[in-house]
This record gives structure tokens, sequence and C-alpha cells, in this order.
């Protein structure tokens, strides 16, 4: 993080575990409309995504055998049953909505991180805990906002490339600070200064706050990732991870089907107990393939997008509900109370319905 200079805190009271200073309320990073408004945004996104993908506004689903189960159980319901007409009106009106808040979000994420480390002096450990926990809904917001515009993003490559130099920003700055969250006494330092424990941090990564690190870092790995390679379509990796491995099972069971044949035609005993064999290899290679073809299925679907977007954001509003609870008896002010910067980042959700309004008569 780099030294802080003149304003380097005093780390004395937390070095010596004596640390009980209240820190103040900042209502600007964890003020409950700011809250609030982050929440309902990714909330929105997530509905509009889903909805938009299971009503067949917008097609996700492809050939995958899990999703046109899905898709086809919907369609079963004859007020949601998609027909062309009503997915011609309203695909470039999701497509536009849902554009407008993932370019939102992913600046809101960026210049909440920037300000975050920028403050790393003074922020202390709670608010910047915050900073990461209100970066993983923007963050969540973005990815799944790329579901629905992986079309289209696709269709126009340079509107793609600029979008996903910022998904890598965002990602980085959000990757550095779940490591800066692993030390050992993160969890039990809300009140000190976070460039405290950002010092002490080489050789001091263990414990609750290591597991909730590993876990976070393992998800935006997986989350980014797929996402990116949504966008690319690298056909590569499914020959290497899908086609390739199938394929060679498949060629490993012939030959064992072969040489099981080959050796039936005996009627020796070593013959009978070497065809008993061979036939269990050969089940035990197509229950691996099945298997293995089963689970690339599932986790290739949109259904398990949709599931792990959902499972994000419950995580999400888990981690910043609990973290703000707990804070509350060491601070000095309310962060829960309206004012003007709290009803300021609310009412800026009308945005939403205006942008939403201005496309649909746009389109009528």
């Amino acid at each position: 993080m780099g030294t802080c200079g003149d304003a380097n805190p005093n780390c004395t009271l937390w070095l010596l575990d004596i640390d009980y200073t209240r820190y103040h309320a900042d209502p600007d990073i964890a003020g409950i409309g700011v809250i609030m408004a982050f929440i309902a945004t990714s909330f929105v996104t997530i509905a509009i995504t889903h909805s938009s993908l299971l009503l067949g506004i917008i097609r996700g689903y492809e050939d995958n055998a899990i999703d046109v189960w899905i898709f086809s159980q919907v369609q079963k319901v004859r007020l949601l049953r998609a027909n062309a007409e009503r997915t011609k009106f309203w695909q470039p009106v999701v497509e536009q909505l849902v554009l407008t808040l993932s370019d939102q979000q992913l600046i809101v994420g960026i210049a909440i991180l920037v300000a975050g480390f920028v403050k790393h002096c003074s922020i202390s450990v709670y608010h910047f805990t915050i900073v990461s926990d209100l970066a993983w809904f923007s963050s969540n917001t973005h990815m799944t906002s790329l579901i629905v515009l992986q079309v289209y993003l696709t269709e126009r490559p340079s509107l793609r490339d600029w979008r996903v130099g910022f998904m890598l920003l965002i990602f980085v700055m959000l990757m550095v600070a779940y490591v800066l969250e692993g030390h050992t006494k993160w969890f039990k330092s809300w009140n000190s200064y976070a460039q405290c424990l950002f010092d002490d941090l080489i050789g001091n990564i263990g414990g609750e706050p290591s597991r909730y690190m590993t876990a976070n870092l393992v998800l935006l790995l997986y989350g980014y990732s797929t996402s990116i390679y949504r966008l690319y379509g690298f056909e590569m990796l499914d020959t290497l991870l899908l086609d390739k491995p199938l394929k060679k099972m498949e060629s490993i069971q012939a030959a064992i089907e072969n040489w099981r044949r080959a050796l039936a035609v005996g009627g020796d005993f070593k013959s009978f107990i070497a065809v008993l064999n061979l036939t269990a290899s050969g089940a035990i290679i197509l229950c691996v393939r099945k298997f293995y073809s089963a689970i690339a299925t599932f986790l290739g679907s949109l259904t398990f997008t949709l599931v792990f977007d959902v499972a994000w954001f419950a995580f999400g509003v888990y981690g910043i509900v609990s973290d703000r609870a707990i804070s509350r008896s060491d601070m000095d002010g309310d962060e829960n109370e309206w004012g003007f910067g709290q009803v300021v980042p609310v009412l800026l959700l009308s945005s939403i319905l205006l942008t939403f309004t201005d496309l649909y008569t746009g389109m009528a």
C-alpha cells in the first residue's frame, strides 16, 4: 500500500492489543441509503436479467440439455410463453436498460474501490470492509448483466473490449482488497486503522479471515473467468476441457470392448477372468464419461449461471448486513440516519425507471 508519510496512523495501541478507540460513522461509505441503493440496483438487475432469459426475450440457453428442459417447462405456462412479436419489441429495450445498469455499476465499483485505497491511511478496518462489500455488489450486478449482453457485445468488439479492460481492473482491485482482509486479526480490529493491519500482513494471513479471503478469491476467479469466456467464446477451451476428454474416454472404452470380445473367443478360465475384468473396466469408464459429461453440462448451463448469480447476491447481502450489525457498539454516530447523503442515492434509483420509460416509449 505504500507509506503514509506524515499521515501515518498510530498503531501502537493496536500492536499491544489494547486499541479500544471508538471510530466515527461514515455515512458516505456505509450509510443506510448507500447500502439500500447498491442492494436495490443489484436486485433489479438480477430480476430483469433472469426474467428476460426465462421468458425467452433474450436467447441464452442455446442447446444445453438442462436449459432446454427448464425453458420448455416455463413455456408450458401460457402467460409466460415466448412469441416472436414480444421478443422483437422487448429485446432492444432490455438490452439497452441492462447496458445502462451494467456500465453504471462497473464505474461505481471501480470508483468506490479507488476511494477506499486512496484513504488507506485513515480508513478503519470496518469501513474498508464495507468498501469491498459494496464493490462485491457492483461486480455481481455487472457480471449478471453480461448474460443478457453477451450477443450484443460479441457483435460489437470495440464496446466489449474496453468493458473487459475495466472488468479486469475491478477484478484485480477486489483481489488485492480481499488479500489485505486476510489478516488473522481483521475481524477483531473493526475500530482500528486498516493501514495498521496492511503493514503487518506478511506472515499473518490466517484464521477465519483467511478462509473468507480464499472463498472470495475463488468466487471472483470463477465469476470473472466465466464472464470473459462467454464474451469471447473461446472454442479452444471447449475442445480442451470437454470434447477431448470425452473423446479420449470413448476411445479407451472402445479399445477395452474390442479387447474383451477378442478374449471372449477363448473358453479357458484365464480368458474368462480377463473378460470379467475388462467388462468391469469398461463399465467404470462409461460411468466416468457419463458423470463428466453431466457435470460439464450442468456447469456450462445458463441454469447454473443464474443460480450462481442468486447465491453471489445472497452472499453479498449477508456479508454487508452482518458487517454493519457488528460495528455499532464501537461507533460514534449513526449510519442509519437519513440525511442528504442517504436520500440522494435512493432517489437516483428512479433513473432506472426513467431509462426504462424512455426506452419503452421510444420502441412503442
